[in-house]
């Protein structure tokens, strides 16, 4: 299934900025963990003693998916090489796998789907997401898919911005008991098509 992946993808317009995209390996884990705490949470100076233990959680639960070695997922990140260390550094992740999705739209069946984009604050918006996402398109068409799903906060407008600038749509707004309570938990389940290439 993944002889046809090539996971090196450089970024052309950015002479600076040239990362590597690959699949993430178990050496890896650690600094992942730390690109999702930093990107998924902020620490108040008098709540930074939190940081580690969060940042532990994360990075079981991603040993946990990666160590599993599901055929049905994948954890992707986009590396840059540092001019003075010449030592790897991740700066963004994504993460695709299978899910059961509900809805009259998807007659509750499997669609492949994104999870924990995360790009670090200091290299955004230099199209690193991007290239993250089409890496995940070419992954559903090699699983002989031709759409992508996914779910943001409705109030991550950010975020929001960055899927639809890559053809992305809103499919609906799901709600909860849970998001009736605290507003910011509302989710908007955003899905692309794209035409499936011939192999």
């Amino acid at each position: 299934m993944t002889s046809s992946l090539s996971f090196s993808h450089h970024n052309p317009s950015s002479s600076s900025h040239r990362p590597l995209i690959r699949l993430a390996t178990s050496e890896d884990i650690s600094e992942i963990a730390e690109v999702l705490t930093h990107s998924f949470h902020h620490f108040s100076p008098w709540m930074a003693w939190l940081y580690p233990l969060m940042k532990m959680g994360i990075a079981e639960d991603l040993r946990d998916r990666i160590y599993t070695h599901n055929t049905e997922y994948y954890c992707l990140i986009a590396t840059l090489e540092d001019n003075n260390s010449k030592k790897e550094n991740i700066v963004g992740t994504v993460e695709i796998s299978f899910r059961n999705l509900y809805g009259s739209w998807s007659k509750n069946k499997k669609c492949p789907y994104i999870s924990n984009l995360a790009v670090k604050k200091e290299f955004r918006r230099q199209g690193i997401a991007t290239q993250l996402l089409t890496k995940c398109e070419e992954i559903a068409q090699n699983w002989g898919h031709n759409n992508l799903c996914l779910h943001v906060l409705a109030e991550n407008t950010t975020g929001q911005t960055v899927y639809m600038q890559n053809g992305y749509t809103i499919k609906q707004e799901e709600t909860n008991l849970y998001s009736l309570f605290i507003k910011n938990k509302r989710r908007l389940l955003l899905q692309k098509s794209f035409i499936n290439k011939p192999k």
